[in-house]
């Protein structure tokens, strides 16, 4: 199942969000991206400069993973907030051509797999959650339809807690 209307349309309203990955040693990276819904493939894409250098597009190579968030604020305190979580798996993909002068046409493709949001749908406000499958995948040569994409790499061991002093 792809996103639906409200959410799309909250999507392409905004051109920046914030993607969290997880390096090779476990630890995460949260940076903040530009990006573009695909409407083609249901996937979001994220450009920037020496894409193929940064540590977001290594960890992607490594582990999948990833969440995605947009917000913004409409007003004040938590009901003026709205955000849009995307948490699913991404690949390392080549565009035709960069997006724009000096990026890279290298991208990050997010397939989303769980969406959480708040207050994006105005007729229905506060926290929705649901899971939306990997539909689109097989456009895409990737994994087929509902089929989780795994990581090759082994899972990272627990955190375990500091010694205290």
């Amino acid at each position: 199942m792809p996103l639906d209307d409200v959410l799309v349309r909250y999507l392409t309203d905004h051109s920046q969000g914030h993607l969290a990955t997880v390096a090779p040693d476990g630890s995460p990276q949260n940076k903040p991206v530009g990006y573009r819904y695909n409407p083609d493939l249901g996937t979001i894409d994220i450009a920037g400069f020496n894409m193929e250098r940064s540590a977001k597009y290594r960890n992607v190579g490594s582990n999948p993973a990833v969440s995605f968030v947009v917000d913004d604020s409409v007003g004040t305190g938590a009901q003026g907030m709205r955000f849009l979580e995307i948490r699913g798996q991404a690949r390392q993909v080549t565009a035709g051509e960069p997006w724009g002068p000096g990026l890279s046409p290298h991208l990050i493709r997010i397939y989303p797999r769980r969406v959480v949001s708040w207050n994006i749908d105005p007729r229905r406000p506060g926290m929705e959650a649901s899971d939306i499958g990997a539909a689109n995948d097989a456009a895409d040569g990737a994994v087929g339809q509902n089929t989780p994409i795994r990581s090759t790499e082994p899972d990272p061991p627990p955190a375990q807690a500091p010694p205290r002093a």
